[in-house]
């Protein structure tokens, strides 16, 4: 399947509000986009992407230095004192524990990363992020075969950063699910119903399949929900 296929398989069945994004290292031949309007973290750069194609560079992604740091890119001098500080904040009010800051999960290096809509990128992304609600959640539970009761494994989940999710997704290669932290929530604005599901690129085409049956067997067992609804009307 190509991404545009991918694309509408996606939003055909899962019923999604917003595109899917495709994110993938930059090369080094690759340019950078110029004139990039300013972001306030890398999150807010997936909902950019959901209309656009752009590159954007390490210093396109200071502004949040958390995610900076786990999109890969290294910090040096007073960026790295603002992330210091910032670590500092966080677990001086308990919103992250110091044991966890050494396991904080972290993306290569990479020159940039390239953004782009799923339906317009040329190949298959590194990784491919969706927005999705609970019944969707269930959905593609259903088709990866997490749902399964014997299957002794369910979709992995994290919380924050939110950013996490990718780094997550990329060195396990496996599809991986964030609640969404409070940082995400304000600079993506995206709505609370709304979490973040990170799908490596080589695993899309798989559960493009697997939500193929599940959409059938989903809408068979439907009819007999409805039908038993309808009988105490």
């Amino acid at each position: 399947m190509t991404p545009a296929e991918q694309h509408s398989q996606l939003k055909k069945i899962l019923q999604l509000a917003h595109d899917p994004v495709g994110v993938s290292g930059a090369s080094d031949s690759e340019s950078v986009t110029t004139g990039l309007v300013p972001a306030p973290s890398a999150c807010s750069f997936w909902r950019r992407a959901e209309t656009t194609r752009f590159t954007a560079d390490a210093a396109s992604h200071t502004n949040c230095k958390v995610g900076a740091h786990v999109m890969g890119f290294s910090l040096a001098g007073e960026d790295m004192q603002a992330l210091g500080a910032l670590v500092q904040t966080m677990t001086g009010v308990s919103y992250i524990l110091p044991e966890e800051v050494p396991a904080l999960p972290r993306l290569p290096e990479h020159k940039a990363w390239h953004y782009t809509p799923l339906s317009a990128a040329a190949t298959t992304p590194e990784l491919v992020l969706l927005w999705i609600d609970g019944r969707q959640v269930m959905l593609i539970q259903e088709a990866m075969g997490s749902a399964h009761w014997n299957s002794g494994k369910g979709l992995r989940t994290t919380g924050r950063p939110a950013c996490g999710a990718l780094a997550l997704a990329y060195h396990h290669a496996e599809t991986v699910l964030s609640f969404g932290c409070a940082g995400m929530r304000t600079f993506t604005e995206i709505p609370d119903g709304y979490m973040l599901l990170v799908v490596p690129g080589e695993a899309l085409e798989g559960l493009c399949h697997g939500l193929e049956q599940t959409a059938k067997s989903n809408a068979a067992v439907q009819c007999v929900y409805d039908k038993q609804k309808a009988s105490f009307a």
